[in-house]
């Protein structure tokens, strides 16, 4: 898989803006569970913070269809069509195998897979990492232990999770963009986790 794309000036926008327009069609009707949002705003988020780093190309066009594959009525076949191979490859080692039965289970595989399929995976990746913990941070702590019931897991995995993806997004490449960030809202949330359980302790 090729290396991520350093943006050039005004090259890339006509794809961009059909990615973006295939994203909203491809999550209408959706909502982002941490927010209440639109699902959309999530690659969103994802493809602007990959921009204001300085990337673009294939890897910002990917970072808003990232999600179209697993959460939407998208084939990749549909993607390989309209965006071309790598963006297609992109968006499959981003998706997650449904078939596997448990939460943590799906999110260590996909993990997996993406850390194996190239460096322009890798950082939309970590990206969506950022773009989840903030959602999170977002959401009221009170709300946070019914937000992760409703996705199938409980909050102190979700934790457990994102803290194993620092550290093998840290092992994979030390430098990769993103680390600090992802760092700093895991500790937050430990920290209001922590909080809440104590206060409710006798």
């Amino acid at each position: 898989m090729e290396n991520a794309t350093r943006a050039e000036p005004n090259t890339d926008a006509t794809r961009s803006a059909e990615a973006l327009a295939f994203a909203r069609r491809a999550h209408a009707g959706q909502r982002r569970k941490q927010t209440g949002e639109d699902f959309v705003e999530h690659p969103i988020a994802v493809a602007r913070l990959l921009g204001d780093a300085g990337y673009g190309g294939d890897l910002v066009v990917a970072a808003y269809l990232h999600d179209a594959v697993e959460k939407g009525p998208v084939g990749i076949d549909e993607v390989r069509s309209r965006f071309g191979e790598h963006v297609a490859d992109v968006v499959g080692a981003l998706t997650e195998d449904h078939s596997l039965p448990g939460y943590a289970e799906r999110k260590r595989a996909l993990r997996r897979q993406v850390l194996a399929a190239g460096e322009d995976p890798v950082l939309i990746y970590a990206a969506d990492r950022v773009t989840n913990l903030r959602d999170w941070r977002r959401a009221e702590p009170g709300r946070r232990p019914a937000i992760a019931e409703s996705l199938g897991t409980t909050l102190q995995e979700r934790l457990e999770l994102w803290a194993e993806d620092l550290q093998e997004l840290t092992r994979h490449r030390a430098e990769l963009p993103f680390l600090a960030e992802i760092e700093l809202d895991l500790r937050e949330l430990r920290s209001q986790a922590g909080a809440g359980a104590g206060a409710g302790s006798p």
